[in-house]
């Protein structure tokens, strides 16, 4: 189907277009500047190190790191939580004699409204009783209460990881509040924030918010590649002297920065980056952060965003049969709506929106299926439509003329079979 004729409404999962600026970052990247970072000390490796060591830097001033080091480059935003939860659970068995000896389990807090990224990554070492796991449900609007995760914060508490907001209601969390809260019962304890849904949509400041581990997606509101990623380490799991460090390196190999010896460098970003980076795509990321660099253009960009949610809201709450769930106006959320067509399968209604009319959703649970139990809409889940600064009020009237269709053409036959 000719790229004009979609209606690209599934920005949570990936944003679509692309700037123009970072294909072509990548392309010159690729034509001028491919070495590879570290492993080398000729020209175009040093280029290479220049592109990531600027979107490392980009990425520190985005969200207010104290220290651009703080912040390793990852291949994306699950390959950071896998690195920020299996680095703080195996730092804790390794001081703790080990996971073949007896020890106390570590007592860690999230939530329903959490990705897969969490939740499987949680459930590995529950399942396997390595640790004790507490999951704080949300309400029916999507909103994860202090008061809920206090109640289930312990003195033993080690981490606490819950997402920005969720990638299925849009419902942005009081991520402030919350740490606040629990670091009076626990103040040594590891806050984790999945940022994949609220970076670039909403300011970050991890000072501000007293956090210790944010996973970033380079992928989705940032318009990078996908493939790209980040993870910001503060000094309460990564302090200055690196043997008392609260994360224990997963991922082992070359750094280029520091050859000799067996041992990973102890040092970061080096501690935590091991391998050749997808210095290509963080040379698109790099170009498509400096885009919304501008206070401005990041202003009009969300205020467009907000109207675009509010008239998705506002239109599916005018058609029979139509479900919405989550807060029906456009504040404290993301672009995120998600709904339901009564008779209408969510991946079945996702799929005539696209096959019928160009139009592009998700139908499903979106891998956060708890989120779905709490809210009543497992096992099938439901259609979410996000958008974006790119689309228009005219592209939304279309979408919502489709749905209408759909509802008076009348239950599915794959409903009622």
């Amino acid at each position: 189907m000719p790229a004009k004729s979609i209606i690209y409404l599934d920005n949570g999962a990936t944003s679509w277009p692309k700037p123009t600026a970072v294909g072509a970052a990548m392309v010159d990247f690729l034509n001028h500047r491919a070495g590879n970072p570290g492993r080398g000390g000729h020209h175009l490796a040093r280029e290479a190190v220049a592109v990531v060591e600027a979107a490392r830097q980009q990425l520190a001033h985005m969200i207010n790191a104290c220290d651009r080091k703080r912040v390793v480059l990852t291949h994306g935003c699950t390959d950071s939580v896998n690195m920020a939860i299996h680095g703080v659970v195996r730092a804790y068995h390794r001081d703790h004699g080990g996971f073949d000896r007896p020890c106390p389990r570590p007592h860690i807090i999230t939530t329903t409204i959490e990705h897969n990224a969490v939740l499987r990554t949680l459930h590995c070492y529950a399942s396997n009783r390595q640790i004790e796991l507490d999951v704080i449900p949300c309400d029916s609007q999507g909103l994860v209460h202090p008061d809920s995760v206090t109640a289930a914060a312990r003195s033993d508490t080690l981490m606490f990881a819950i997402s920005h907001a969720s990638n299925v209601l849009g419902t942005i969390q009081p991520v402030r509040e919350i740490v606040a809260s629990l670091r009076r019962i626990v103040p040594d304890v590891l806050v984790l924030v999945d940022a994949a849904q609220t970076i670039g949509h909403l300011p970050i400041d991890v000072q501000d918010l007293d956090i210790d581990l944010l996973s970033i997606a380079g992928h989705k509101a940032l318009k990078g590649p996908t493939g790209t990623g980040a993870l910001y380490v503060g000094p309460r799991a990564f302090p200055e002297i690196a043997e008392n460090a609260r994360i224990y390196c997963e991922r082992r190999g070359g750094t280029g920065a520091v050859a000799p010896g067996l041992e990973m460098p102890n040092v970061l970003p080096d501690a935590l980056e091991a391998g050749t980076p997808n210095a290509v795509g963080f040379a698109g990321l790099l170009a498509a952060m400096r885009e919304l660099d501008d206070p401005e253009v990041a202003r009009r960009a969300h205020q467009c965003e907000q109207e675009l949610t509010q008239r998705i809201i506002d239109g599916l709450r005018e058609i029979a049969g139509v479900t919405l769930y989550g807060r029906l106006d456009n504040h404290q959320r993301t672009p995120v709506v998600l709904f339901n067509l009564a008779g209408w399968p969510a991946r079945e209604l996702a799929g005539r929106l696209d096959a019928d009319f160009g139009i592009c959703t998700r139908g499903g649970v979106h891998c956060a299926p708890l989120v779905h139990q709490t809210i009543g809409t497992a096992p099938s889940g439901g259609v979410r439509v996000s958008p974006s600064a790119a689309n228009t009020a005219a592209e939304i009237d279309r979408f919502l003329a489709a749905v209408r269709q759909l509802a008076e053409e009348g239950p599915s036959r794959a409903g009622h079979s």
